[in-house]
């Protein structure tokens, strides 16, 4: 099945069981109904808290203070309840983006400031983890509609509960590892820049042209691992192993259906924050938001499944001939 086949697949299946795109309009009223959890105190306190950039010329002082602008006016409009959107597994929510100017059943947003690190801290681990677990429900109910099977509620909770964890020690462990490297690097590379700044000033350029072409495939690769893991309710090894393969063996469609992906809910994104410029306007654009955003994960299960069924008979097929 090609792209765009996939694609209208995905969204015959939403428009045919609209009650899938429930999840993600409740997540999405829930942010904006809900308090603004600020961080504007503690982002003063720690702007506040560096050090004088004097002496280093008006050039790199104009760029530290545009720097610091910028954190200053995203510390101010930030909403930690924002992590609550399940962008990480493909579902962004649209009032996490941005906070709309009309109110539904209250007249004004309350502000709850974040008081010290500690608390930011927990309260961003534990929206994390409640994010991933409201989308890997989701997920599931998403999956049993990619199989053609009748919903389960029973097992979707079941699967849900399994791919959550295994979900977390995937990103527990990712965190890590990429936190040791990035130690490994910055020590190999002051060691570098003291012997020789060019040398250092080089192996740098190369790291983050390496560094950057990682990211983008361990993205491309973490993205079908989840749907493995959920359609399939595969482990964690599993499901990596075969995101690798169907990655490998339709590298450029892959790419390219991702792309489509990601063009798509950019521009609708703009479009739906045209929208949302009165309570009505703004409940409109989180349907479509919701509908185009599940439609689409829908239609990338699909898209897998395709991917991942070829892939096994590519196998067999190759067996059968070695024997």
């Amino acid at each position: 099945m090609g792209i765009i086949d996939t694609l209208s697949a995905g969204f015959d299946r939403i428009t045919k069981r609209l009650w899938l795109i429930l999840i993600p309009v409740l997540v999405d009223i829930g942010i904006w109904i809900g308090p603004k959890l600020s961080v504007n105190q503690l982002t003063q306190e720690a702007l506040a808290a560096l050090p004088s950039m004097t002496g280093l010329g008006s050039q790199y002082e104009q760029s530290l203070e545009l720097a610091q602008e910028w954190l200053a006016s995203v510390g101010a409009e930030a909403n930690l309840l924002s992590v609550l959107s399940m962008r990480l597994l493909g579902l962004p929510s649209l009032t996490a983006t941005f906070t709309p100017q009309a109110r539904l059943l209250v007249a004004e947003q309350r502000v709850v400031e974040i008081q010290t690190w500690p608390t930011l801290l927990g309260l961003v681990l534990l929206f994390t983890l409640l994010s991933l677990l409201i989308g890997c429900f989701c997920f599931s109910w998403l999956a049993q509609e990619a199989r053609d099977e009748e919903m389960d509620i029973t097992y979707a909770l079941q699967v849900t509960g399994r791919s959550w964890l295994r979900l977390t020690a995937l990103l527990l462990f990712g965190s890590l590892a990429a936190g040791m490297l990035l130690i490994g690097l910055s020590f190999a590379l002051g060691v570098l820049a003291a012997l020789s700044p060019q040398l250092g000033a080089l192996i740098l350029s190369i790291s983050a042209v390496g560094f950057l072409w990682f990211s983008v495939y361990a993205g491309i690769i973490f993205f079908f691992t989840t749907r493995a893991m959920i359609l399939d309710n595969m482990g964690v090894l599993s499901s990596l192993w075969s995101s690798v393969n169907v990655v490998q063996g339709s590298f450029f469609s892959v790419v390219g259906f991702i792309l489509l992906i990601n063009i798509i809910q950019t521009g609708l994104m703009y479009i739906w924050r045209l929208l949302a410029v009165s309570t009505v306007g703004t409940l409109a654009s989180i349907l479509g938001n919701a509908y185009v955003s599940t439609g689409l994960v829908l239609a990338s299960m699909i898209f897998y499944r395709d991917r991942f069924v070829a892939w096994q008979g590519a196998m067999a097929q190759a067996k059968t001939g070695e024997g």
